[in-house]
C-alpha cells in the first residue's frame, strides 16, 4: 500500500511537472559516443521516473529470488505455527471431553512448532496424568521447563498437584516446600501443603502453617477452625502416645485460654486423659469446665466413668444433681444421673431418670443402660423390649412409648431412702 501511494505521489508530481514545461520552448540535447538524443525536458523527465520504477523493479525480483528458500522456510514456519494452535485448540477441547489419549498425541506432537509450547506440554501432562502414566507425565514436565525456564514456579506446582493426585504425598511436599521459599503467600501452594501435610499427619509442620494460613485467607473460615482443631487434636494424642501423663498436660497447658475451654479440644483432652491419669483428676476438671459452660456432651461424658474411691461417685452424684434445677430438661443430664445411681446401686432412681431421658429424646444409649438394669434386675422381657426399641431406634422405625414399669420398686421411695 505505501508502495502504491509514492509511486501515484511521483506520477502526480511528474505529471505536474510536465503541465508546467508544456507552454515553454526549448530542447534536452544528450550526446554519447556519436549519439544524440534530442527530446523535450518533460518527456525526458517521464523517461527518466518509468526507468527509475523499471530498475527498481528488476531489482525487487531479483531479491526475491535471491531470498526465495528464506522466504519459503518462513512460509513453512508460519503454516506450522498456524496448524500448532489449531492442534492446540483441539488439544485443550479433546482433555476436556476426557480423551486422555487423543489429548495428549494432539498437544504432545505439536509443541514443537507452537508458538506457546508451555500450554502444549501441561496439557499433555495432564493427559498422561490421567492415563497414570507418571513417567511420561513427569517428561512433558521437564520438557516445558526446558521450553520456558521462567515458568519454573508454575510447572513445579502443577507437578505437585499431580502427585497428590496419584498420592506421591512425600514426593510433592519435597516440591511444595522449595516452592514455599520463593512464593510464601501464594493461595494454591498453601492449600497443597496442607494437604499434604495433614496426609502425611506432619502435626507441627502444619501448626506452624496455620497462622499464614489464616493471613492469606487460603480456607473459608469454617475449614481454617476445622483444621486447627484436627491439629491440636492430633497433637495432644501424639503428646499422649510418646510421654503419657507429663507430656499431655504439658502440651495442654501450650494452648491458649480459649482452646482450652473449646468443647471439642477439652473433651479429647479428658478422654486421653482417662486413659493416662487418675478419675479424680478427670471428674475435677469436668466438673469446673460444665459449671463454666454447659455441653452436653461433656455432662455425657461425665456419667461414664467411675473411681475407685466412694467420695468421687458421692461428688458426681451431688454436682449432677445441682445441674438438675437449671436443665431440667436435659436428656444428657438424666442419662448421666440414670448412669450415676446405677454405679450407687439405687435402682429406682436410675430407671426414673433414664425413662425421663428418653421422655426427652429417645437414645441408643439410654435404651441400652434401661436394658442392662431390667436385665440386671432379672426382669428379662423388659431388658428384651428396650433392646428392640433401640434397635427400631437405630434403623430410623417410629418408636412406641416405653411400658410402664412393673418390675422395680416405685421411685419416690427409692430417692427419698437414698437422700436419707
Amino acid at each position: 500500500m505505501r508502495r502504491i501511494l509514492v509511486l501515484t505521489s511521483i506520477l502526480l508530481i511528474a505529471s505536474v511537472a510536465a503541465l508546467e514545461l508544456k507552454g515553454q520552448s526549448g530542447y534536452l540535447l544528450l550526446r554519447l559516443n556519436g549519439w544524440s538524443i534530442e527530446t523535450s525536458p518533460s518527456f525526458a523527465l517521464i523517461a527518466l521516473l518509468v526507468g527509475f520504477w523499471g530498475l527498481q523493479f528488476l531489482i525487487h525480483l531479483l531479491l526475491r529470488f535471491i531470498h526465495s528458500p528464506r522466504d519459503l522456510k518462513q512460509w513453512n514456519q508460519r503454516h506450522r505455527v498456524k496448524r500448532a494452535q489449531k492442534q492446540l485448540n483441539q488439544g485443550l477441547i479433546t482433555l476436556a471431553e476426557g480423551d486422555w489419549k487423543k489429548a495428549e498425541q494432539l498437544l504432545a506432537q505439536s509443541a514443537g512448532h507452537s508458538e506457546n509450547p508451555l500450554m502444549h506440554y501441561l496439557g499433555a501432562a495432564n493427559a498422561a496424568q490421567h492415563q497414570n502414566a507418571d513417567d511420561r507425565r513427569d517428561r512433558y514436565l521437564k520438557q516445558a521447563h526446558q521450553e520456558t525456564p521462567k515458568a519454573d514456579f508454575v510447572i513445579r506446582l502443577t507437578q505437585a498437584e499431580q502427585q497428590i493426585g496419584h498420592h506421591q504425598y512425600e514426593d510433592a511436599l519435597d516440591i511444595l516446600l522449595q516452592l514455599k521459599n520463593e512464593r510464601p503467600n501464594h493461595r494454591k501452594l498453601l492449600q497443597l501443603l496442607t494437604q499434604s501435610l495433614s496426609t502425611l499427619q506432619q502435626w507441627e509442620s502444619l501448626l506452624e502453617l496455620l497462622p499464614r494460613l489464616r493471613k492469606m485467607k487460603a480456607f473459608p473460615t469454617d475449614e481454617l477452625v476445622h483444621l486447627e482443631l484436627q491439629v491440636e487434636t492430633q497433637l495432644l494424642t501424639e503428646r499422649t502416645e510418646r510421654g503419657g501423663h507429663g507430656a499431655l498436660v504439658k502440651q495442654w497447658n501450650h494452648l491458649s485460654k480459649k482452646q482450652r475451654h473449646n468443647p471439642v479440644l477439652f473433651y479429647h483432652y479428658i478422654t486421653l486423659l482417662l486413659t493416662v491419669g487418675s478419675r479424680e483428676e478427670c471428674e475435677t476438671l469436668l466438673r469446673k469446665e460444665i459449671n463454666y459452660q454447659w455441653s452436653e456432651q461433656l455432662v455425657t461424658l461425665y456419667g461414664t466413668f467411675s473411681s475407685s474411691a466412694s467420695s468421687t461417685l458421692e461428688q458426681q452424684l451431688n454436682s449432677a444433681q445441682k445441674w438438675l434445677a437449671l436443665h431440667e430438661d436435659s436428656a444428657a443430664l438424666h442419662l448421666t444421673l440414670g448412669r450415676l445411681f446405677i454405679r450407687s446401686e439405687v435402682w429406682g432412681a436410675a430407671q426414673h431418670h433414664l425413662e425421663r431421658s428418653l421422655e426427652i429424646e429417645p437414645g441408643s444409649a439410654t435404651y441400652q443402660e434401661l436394658a442392662e438394669l431390667m436385665k440386671h434386675n432379672q426382669d428379662l422381657a423388659a431388658a428384651l423390649h428396650y433392646f428392640e426399641q433401640e434397635v427400631a431406634l437405630l434403623r430410623g422405625d417410629e418408636q412406641p412409648q416405653p411400658p410402664v414399669n412393673r418390675y422395680l420398686p416405685s421411685v419416690a421411695p427409692a430417692i427419698s431412702n437414698e437422700s436419707e
